[in-house]
C-alpha cells in the first residue's frame, strides 16, 4: 500500500542527480528506486540489530519514506525550501507523512506516523535505530553512494551489505563490527570522491545552479505559501510539472532554452578547501564585477556548505573494545579531516573569457577575491 501511494509514486518523477546527465548520460535514476534500496539496507541493518520483526519492519518503512520531502530537481530545490518555508527536505518529509494519505496507511498497517518521523529525523528513543536511518553511516548514504556510482559509471565499489549486516548495538547506540572496517573505509573514500566527481562536478553543478535560478524566477507559481497548511499541495511539484512551468514562463524560458541547447554556465574560477560565508557572497560578487567590468547579474558564485561527515559517527566494536572511527583506522582519521568545500565563479559562455582574464589580472596584482 505504501509503495503504491501517490506521495511515494511521485518520487518516480524526481531525479536523484539532476544535472549529472549532462556529464554522465546514464545518471537518470530517480528518488523512487533509491527509496526502495534504502528500505532494503535498513532491513538488513535491522536484522543485525534485533530479532523483533515489528522493529525490523519499522526500520524498513522509515527507509522507504525518508525522501518523500525532496522537491523538484532534488537538491536544486533545497535552498528555495529553506528560504520560503524555513525547513529542510527532511522536515518536509515529516509534514507529508503526517499530513497526507501516508498517515492513514501507516495506521492501517500498524505503525505510528510519529515514530516513523522520529526515526527519519534521527530522534527516536532507540538511538541505534535512529542512526540506521540518519547518521554518517546509514542506509540512505550506503545506498546512494553505490547507486549513483553505478548510474554514472564512476565505479566506486563499497560492500554496503557487509557494513549493514555488521551493525551492532552497544549501550543502546549504533556501532559497526570491526570485521567491516575496510568496507567503512571504502564508504568514506567513495563519498569523498563522489563529491568531487559526481555531486559537485563543475558541469553538473552548473546545471543545478541554472535550475535553481529558473525556479526562483517562477517561485510565485509554485504555491509554496500554502504548503505548510496543506502539505498535499507539495505533491504536485515534480520535475515534469516544474519543467513545464519553467519553459512556459518568459522570466525563465531563456534558461530552459539554454539547457536544451546545452549552453550551460561555465566555470571560470575555483579555489579548493575554501568556506565562504553565505552573507559574504553578494559582497564578493560585487567586488568581482568591479574588477572585471561585468554586470553582477552575469556572475554566479557557488560556495555550498558541504557536510562531508554527514551526521553522527557510529563507533567501531572490536571484541570488548569500543573505538572511535579515527582510533580504529588511520585511513579514516585522514579522510574525516578532509574538507571538500570550494569557492567557484561561473558565468555564461559569452562572458567566460572576459571574466577569466579579469580574474587572472586581479590575482597577478595580488587581489584577494574573497578577503
Amino acid at each position: 500500500m505504501l509503495v503504491d501511494s501517490f506521495p511515494l509514486q511521485r518520487l518516480r518523477r524526481i531525479k536523484q542527480l539532476p544535472g549529472s546527465e549532462f556529464v554522465y548520460p546514464g545518471a537518470v535514476n530517480t528518488r523512487f528506486e533509491h527509496s526502495l534500496g534504502v528500505m532494503h539496507l535498513a532491513g538488513i541493518m535491522g536484522e543485525s540489530l534485533t530479532e523483533d520483526r515489528d522493529s525490523i519492519s519499522l526500520l524498513r518503512v522509515a527507509g522507504l519514506l525518508h525522501d518523500l520531502g525532496h522537491g523538484p530537481f532534488s537538491h536544486a530545490f533545497e535552498g528555495i525550501l529553506r528560504e520560503y518555508l524555513g525547513i529542510s527536505h527532511e522536515e518536509m518529509t515529516s509534514l507529508l507523512i503526517r499530513g497526507t494519505e501516508i498517515s492513514e496507511i501507516l495506521g492501517r498497517i500498524g505503525f505510528d506516523p510519529r515514530e516513523v518521523v522520529d526515526l527519519i529525523m534521527g530522534r527516536h528513543t532507540r538511538r541505534s535505530f535512529s542512526k540506521a536511518i540518519n547518521s554518517s553511516i546509514d542506509s540512505d548514504k550506503m545506498d546512494y553512494i553505490v547507486r549513483d556510482s553505478y548510474h554514472t559509471g564512476a565505479g566506486y565499489t563499497v560492500d554496503v551489505h557487509r557494513i549493514a549486516s555488521n551493525a551492532v548495538e552497544i549501550g543502546g547506540d549504533l556501532a559497526i563490527n570491526f570485521r567491516a572496517l575496510e568496507a567503512v573505509e571504502s564508504l568514506f573514500m567513495a563519498r569523498l570522491l563522489s563529491y568531487r566527481t559526481i555531486y559537485y562536478h563543475k558541469t553538473s553543478r552548473g546545471v543545478q545552479l541554472m535550475l535553481e535560478m529558473a525556479m526562483r524566477e517562477i517561485v510565485s507559481k509554485l504555491g509554496i505559501e500554502v504548503i505548510r497548511e496543506d502539505p498535499s499541495a507539495f505533491l504536485r511539484l515534480d520535475d515534469y510539472y516544474v519543467w513545464e512551468l519553467i519553459r512556459g514562463d518568459e522570466r525563465s524560458s531563456w534558461i530552459a532554452e539554454r539547457l536544451m541547447r546545452r549552453e550551460l554556465l561555465k566555470l571560470v574560477w575555483e579555489e579548493q578547501g575554501v568556506r565562504l560565508r553565505p552573507d559574504l557572497i553578494d559582497e564578493v560578487r560585487e567586488r568581482i564585477s568591479k574588477l572585471c567590468g561585468i554586470d553582477e547579474r552575469h556572475i554566479i558564485i557557488d560556495a555550498p556548505k558541504i557536510e562531508f561527515v554527514g551526521g553522527e559517527l557510529p563507533k567501531i566494536a572490536r571484541e570488548e573494545e569500543v573505538l572511535e572511527l579515527s582510533e580504529a583506522s588511520h585511513v579514516l582519521r585522514r579522510l574525516l579531516d578532509m574538507d571538500p568545500s570550494f569557492f567557484r565563479v561561473y558565468t555564461w559562455p559569452e562572458y567566460r573569457e572576459r571574466l577569466r582574464e579579469g580574474l587572472k589580472n586581479a590575482t597577478r596584482r595580488g587581489v584577494d577575491l574573497i578577503c
